[in-house]
């Protein structure tokens, strides 16, 4: 059965089975000219309705999960789920039936040791990244078979490692994002750098710097041990690979963000950037982010804690050429904001969904996400219809 989103209040008055999201051009702070309202005029109405659920334990659903790690889905519309109740891939049909699994718990070949990241690749095949043990798996398209499976080589600077962000297949070979380890005589305590690799099909490591950016950290350094923590509202480091082979990358404290090719035969890199109106961090937000760190990072992020809030959240390439934008929000509101932007800049709409949906792929004429129950706080996994 069908369900409509809602959050509380704010989302009780919605039509069932279907959330409009309302779609509108982005702004700039000055009057509008005559070529924003042709963009305006432009703008496509998008409508959101639920297809599945699967989770929700009020309406009687026996298959719950835990915390969701990822999600991913090939070009027929199948879902691959991963959660940390299981060490294996759940994969659904287009109609949220479970099919089966990937995959299972142990050291061999095939199987996992904590729950992987999973990515769809060229021809459907499935690939499962173990950051437990630094693994790549490949399954094959059809009967999801084992392929093959290998730790990366290491590269020529040993100060970076591979991380838990494996970001996909490409004609060209696989990127994987790395991490670098922390040198307290010589590193920044403010910034940790990150840094996209293009490896071989044998773990092999072909370019050792497709992509460097920094990400704000907390650093709290003692006799015995260095501890690392995220620092509230700052400025992070955003990857995605679309399903034509591109990958986008850019810290999110503006909508900018850069694109390289990396199948046969496309366009060199190009960079899409969106105004936006900066969202100032409340006195409230900054006593909440200060007070729930402890005592350890207190007096750092007093210091250090931004006065306006990132850009966007997430970012989200969906199969038509576009992307999903999420923007920080005002305190007060209850709801998440999405911009959906062509690769040339333009905003052709603006999404609402309630607090408790988060959006993480965008293929198929269907929206995925992980959503919370209004009195369970559970998670579910949705999918909703996108029309036009």
């Amino acid at each position: 059965m069908a369900h409509p989103i809602k959050s509380d209040s704010a989302w009780r008055a919605l039509a069932p089975l279907a959330v409009l999201l309302a779609l509108i051009g982005c702004r700039p702070a000055s009057d509008q000219s005559s070529s924003q309202a042709d963009a305006d005029s432009e703008i496509v109405s998008f409508k959101l309705t639920e297809a599945f659920r699967i989770g929700d334990e009020s309406a009687g659903d026996s298959l719950l999960f835990g915390w969701v790690n990822n999600l991913a889905v090939d070009s027929k519309g199948q879902l691959y789920v991963t959660h940390d109740r299981l060490k294996r891939i759940r994969k659904f049909s287009r109609e949220g039936v479970l099919v089966g699994d990937i995959g299972r718990e142990g050291e061999g070949p095939g199987e996992f040791i904590e729950m992987p990241n999973v990515h769809i690749g060229p021809m459907d095949s499935v690939y499962a990244w173990d950051s437990w043990v630094n693994r790549l798996t490949i399954f094959s398209p059809q009967e999801h078979a084992y392929v093959t499976s290998f730790t990366p080589s290491d590269s020529e600077d040993e100060t970076f490692s591979p991380s838990s962000n494996f970001l996909g297949a490409s004609s060209k070979g696989l990127l994987l994002q790395y991490s670098s380890g922390y040198n307290p005589e010589s590193d920044n305590t403010e910034t940790r750098p990150l840094r996209i690799k293009l490896l071989g099909w044998n773990g092999a490591v072909l370019s050792d710097s497709v992509i460097q950016l920094s990400t704000d950290v907390l650093v709290r350094i003692t006799e015995t041990s260095i501890r690392f923590a995220s620092l509230p509202f700052a400025r992070s480091a955003r990857f995605a690979f679309s399903t034509d082979q591109v990958l986008y990358f850019g810290t999110n404290d503006a909508i900018h963000v850069a694109a390289v090719p990396f199948g046969g035969g496309q366009e060199s890199r190009f960079e899409i950037s969106v105004p936006h109106t900066p969202i100032a961090v409340t006195q409230s937000e900054r006593q909440e982010a200060i007070t729930s760190y402890g005592e350890d990072f207190e007096e750092m992020i007093r210091a250090r804690l931004p006065d306006f809030k990132p850009a966007f959240g997430t970012l989200i390439p969906d199969d038509e050429d576009r992307l999903w934008f999420e923007l920080s929000q005002p305190e007060s509101d209850q709801t998440r904001t999405w911009h959906i932007v062509e690769r040339d800049g333009r905003v052709v709409g603006m999404a609402t969904v309630p607090q408790r949906v988060r959006l993480r792929v965008v293929r198929n004429n269907r929206a995925y996400g992980i959503m919370t129950g209004e009195e369970s706080g559970a998670p579910m996994v949705v999918a909703w219809d996108v029309h036009s």
